[in-house]
């Protein structure tokens, strides 16, 4: 069931949907994700300084969630193994932008 979740796409939490407005700052992608740009778009060679740092965070939360077989991933409950699901397809997500960013250069 979570993985038909994580493949449809996650709504975007209640608490950052702005009411009432189209902000310009703010877009929603097909996902359901809200994204906000917080930065220009980066040169390839900091696209890939930068994919180097999201695939290793991706690393280290899935090494956390799955890594050792410590059992701690099924004991933090069903919310935060959700939460960690939800980070680690956005960090997945923003490491393949980055990868076509650096193919440019």
């Amino acid at each position: 069931m979570m993985s038909k979740r994580i493949m449809a796409g996650r709504s975007t939490p209640q608490s950052s949907r702005r009411s009432g407005s189209n902000s310009s700052s703010t877009t929603t992608n097909t996902r359901g994700t809200t994204t906000k740009p917080t930065a220009p778009t980066p040169t390839p060679d900091e696209a890939r300084e930068l994919l180097e740092i999201k695939l290793t965070q991706l690393n280290s939360l899935l090494w956390c969630c799955y890594g050792d077989g410590n059992g701690w991933f099924e004991e933090a409950g069903e919310k935060h193994r959700d939460n960690m699901l939800w980070i680690a397809a956005d960090l997945a997500r923003e490491a393949e932008m980055l990868l076509e960013v650096s193919r440019r250069g």
